[in-house]
């Protein structure tokens, strides 16, 4: 065989082996997945880090659940289950949240000394005192946000979740 034919073949061969590998193993009872991307912008400007998920609205015949967080740009290529790339076909519910926080904080790993236990109490009182959501409460609950999303195919969507604000995080009832 002469070196332009095994050169081919040998192409040949790997492109389909790539091929092959580009599909994705589901996992039993997931149907067909669609490439979604969606763009999450505020006030104008992409939102960077915020944290997108998708519910189905008939979550009973349709349970798989989807999301991540945007890039740079705004944007996100939704992963089922946090995994598989794509989302199956169904209308639903979307729900963006960001919450900032104090930057350079930076927690005491496993305190063991009292000293450390004090740092780490205080540290956390300075986050939890100056966090905040930037995202309206109204798009953060899936059940009641008013981002709808239709996937019939691959599918490109851009959601405005203005305007910015500026709430305060609660996390609870404090010791």
């Amino acid at each position: 065989m002469n070196i332009s034919k095994y050169v081919l073949l040998t192409s040949v061969g790997v492109s389909l082996l790539f091929l092959a590998g580009c599909g994705q193993k589901l996992p039993p009872g997931m149907p067909k997945l669609y490439q979604t991307t969606i763009t999450i912008m505020q006030d104008g400007k992409p939102l960077a880090g915020a944290a997108v998920n998708v519910v189905n609205d008939d979550f009973a015949t349709n349970p798989w659940t989807a999301g991540g967080i945007t890039d740079a740009n705004g944007v996100i290529s939704l992963k089922t289950e946090g995994q598989y790339l794509g989302v199956p076909a169904g209308k639903y519910s979307v729900s963006v949240r960001k919450t900032e926080g104090p930057e350079g904080l930076e927690l005491p790993k496993n305190p063991s000394s009292d000293e450390e236990i004090r740092e780490y109490d205080r540290i956390m009182k300075q986050i939890q005192e100056n966090s905040f959501h930037v995202v309206d409460d109204q798009f953060m609950d899936a059940k009641n946000s008013p981002l709808k999303l239709e996937v019939k195919g691959t599918t490109k969507e851009t959601f405005d979740v203005s305007p910015a604000v500026k709430n305060k995080v609660v996390l609870g009832p404090s010791a």
